[in-house]
């Protein structure tokens, strides 16, 4: 990623991208979808990995630490 998103950015991406492959979707159409890169989208369920649900805050501060 090139530009530097804002937190809120980040974590309307971990929702999204969440949201999207626990309906099912492959990173490939997630990508497509939200027009974000393949990496991106790994670095959001890679840091997702291990949080519930209900806590994409802390997994969007860990993807914002990544970036």
């Amino acid at each position: 990623m090139n530009e530097k998103l804002s937190f809120s950015e980040i974590k309307e991406d971990v929702k999204n991208v969440i949201t999207r492959n626990e309906s099912g979707m492959t990173m490939n159409q997630i990508a497509e979808e939200l027009s974000l890169s393949l990496e991106y989208i790994q670095t959001i369920l890679t840091c997702a990995q291990g949080f519930m649900e209900d806590d994409m805050e802390a997994a969007a501060h860990l993807v914002e630490m990544s970036l």
